[in-house]
């Protein structure tokens, strides 16, 4: 349940702090007094998306929290461990929001998204408000409350899992056999090109290479010469190793002269750099005529060069690419033509995942048809006691099961679906609608043909006492649900709330004194001027104030008839 409500500057409300009790609550109030604001609140804690003119004007921030007490609900549990939030048995949960439109959230603490947000919320909170009333009035709402009341919601979760899987394997298979079929009607093209380029024997770097050796064969004759001349001078007699010859002996001569003088050291050092020099010209010399340079240009192997990158030359220009690429398009066509030879196993394989993933998936739609035809006429015998107990005893509500093709609502998946019997939708084999005969004698139509804005709110409670037992969040929120009703009607709603909340805690806002004498518990939301400013506060009321506020409701706020009336009201639903 929620245990308290603490809000800050959120619109024309400063500051409020809010406990709630078990039970029957509501909030009351002249109209335009701000009861929306509470509603709004309690949104933004439910993860609900905000804009920053909620934002009391001049104030630095808004923040709204929350104290629920943890439900037993196994589903949350799971939910907060994957969400890796704390939680023994309460959750606080945080909202803020800064002019510049920071958003914060945070769960016992913990930062979480808007999204973790709504999603634990719709394990805590049930809220019906207009808006929610109207959804009741699309058919695609209706499956869902037949599952809660069968108490199937986790079958056609895990149907709806299986719906996914099956969807999935039948597009994986669909495509493949397409791409088949495309790379099929291209067979010859793809082989004609992997031949080609297959014949090539394309090899990295082999073109480099091949520049490399024709351009070495090409200058033949000049490299030759070069070398020549090289080894010419060095060995030859006019070359540098007789000159070096030739300066050693001199440089030994005149060394001789020096034997006895400090300059003796000099030469032998100089003789020492002559012997190295001449050992480093001697590995120059020793490279040079180890160059293999043929002795003359092979005419038939230029030939043969010139025709091997002339090859290359064409295909890059045919196919618009270099020879990275003439390779890599080379191996993706004898990747397409071996998919063509293996497409049959391929799609038989995908076709075999996707006839067990919709037997499954059909085996499943199959047993929660069984259990939604089994509750519907159980759930509409309940639906229709709760409608006459809420003053539409000549009405007539039924829920209504047509298969899927029948409606022509259903995805058609092909052949093979339709083979095994009827068509899937996503939410099973059939479409659950409801239907409402609102007045004796009148034929059954479909509930947003015949429902008014009165019977709508009271087929919503009557879906949701029948739901009671069912139903694991704790706390249900009513807003608008008195639009169109009054008097004895009236009275009926109110009693309707009071059963219901001997299983949820109830949070009513309503204009009706019938409604508001029946709850346990009423806090009256009000305007006022403070400091030149519109506030809106939030008080709860003792016995004594809640006559007050019954007999203002009633339009007499200053008649003791009124007064008198509203303690009789409240002395009778104690």
């Amino acid at each position: 349940m929620l245990r308290s409500l603490s809000i800050r500057n959120l619109a024309i409300l400063p500051e409020a702090e809010i406990a709630f009790e078990p039970g029957f609550t509501v909030l009351t109030g002249e109209t335009g007094a701000g009861k929306s604001i509470l509603l709004n609140a309690l949104k933004l804690v439910l993860g609900a998306k905000s804009k920053t003119d909620l934002i009391r004007q001049g104030a630095d921030k808004l923040r709204v929290e929350a104290a629920f007490d943890l439900p037993p609900s196994p589903a949350l549990k799971a939910l907060l461990q994957s969400l890796e939030l704390d939680a023994d048995d309460e959750l606080v949960i945080e909202r803020e929001l800064t002019p510049a439109g920071k958003n914060r959230a945070r769960v016992n603490g913990s930062l979480v998204t808007l999204a973790d947000l709504d999603a634990i919320g719709r394990h805590l909170v049930d809220l019906h408000g207009q808006h929610e009333q109207q959804g009741l009035l699309d058919a695609g709402t209706h499956g869902a409350y037949l599952d809660g009341y069968a108490g199937i919601t986790a079958e056609g979760e895990a149907y709806a899992v299986a719906y996914r899987a099956y969807r999935s394997a039948e597009q994986a298979m669909t495509r493949a056999e397409e791409d088949a079929a495309r790379l099929r009607e291209q067979i010859d093209f793809l082989q004609f090109q992997f031949k080609e380029l297959d014949k090539a024997g394309l090899k990295i770097g082999e073109e480099e290479k091949l520049e490399t050796d024709l351009k070495l064969l090409s200058g033949v004759e000049k490299i030759a010469g070069g070398r020549d001349a090289c080894v010419d001078a060095l060995d030859g007699t006019m070359g540098v190793f007789p000159a070096l010859a030739r300066l050693h002996k001199d440089l030994h001569g005149l060394s001789r002269h020096f034997e006895a003088t400090r300059e003796s050291g000099t030469f032998a050092a100089q003789e020492e750099n002559l012997a190295n020099a001449k050992e480093l010209l001697e590995e120059v010399s020793g490279a040079l005529r180890g160059l293999n340079v043929p002795a003359e240009a092979d005419p038939e192997r230029i030939d043969a060069l010139n025709a091997r990158l002339a090859l290359f030359q064409r295909l890059k220009s045919k196919y618009k690419t270099d020879m990275v690429g003439l390779i890599a398009l080379r191996d993706r066509r004898r990747a397409e033509i071996t998919t063509v030879e293996n497409a049959g196993v391929e799609t038989d394989s995908l076709k075999d995942a996707r006839d067990a993933a919709l037997k499954d998936a059909r085996a499943r739609a199959a047993a929660l048809s069984a259990k939604r035809k089994a509750a519907a006429a159980k759930f509409d015998g309940e639906v229709n006691n709760r409608l006459a107990r809420l003053g539409m005893d000549g009405s007539s509500f039924t829920t209504r099961l047509e298969s899927a093709a029948a409606s022509g609502t259903a995805e058609s998946s092909g052949a093979v679906e339709r083979s095994l019997a009827g068509v899937l939708t996503a939410s099973g084999l059939d479409r659950v609608e409801f239907f409402l005969a609102a007045n004796p004698g009148e034929p059954a139509r479909a509930l947003k043909q015949s429902a008014s804005g009165g019977e709508i709110s009271r087929v919503m409670l009557a879906i949701k006492g029948a739901l009671a037992h069912s139903d694991p969040r704790p706390l249900l929120v009513f807003d608008e649900l008195d639009t169109g009703i009054g008097g004895q009607t009236a009275l009926r709603v109110g009693e309707a709330l009071t059963e219901l909340s001997k299983h949820h805690q109830l949070l009513v806002i309503t204009h009706l004194h019938q409604v508001a004498a029946q709850a346990v518990h009423q806090h009256k939301v009000e305007k006022r001027l403070e400091g030149g400013r519109t506030v809106t506060g939030v008080t709860p009321l003792s016995e004594k104030e809640r006559a007050a506020e019954l007999a203002r409701m009633m339009g007499g706020e200053d008649s003791g008839t009124a007064l008198k009336h509203a303690k009789e009201l409240l002395r009778k639903t104690a």
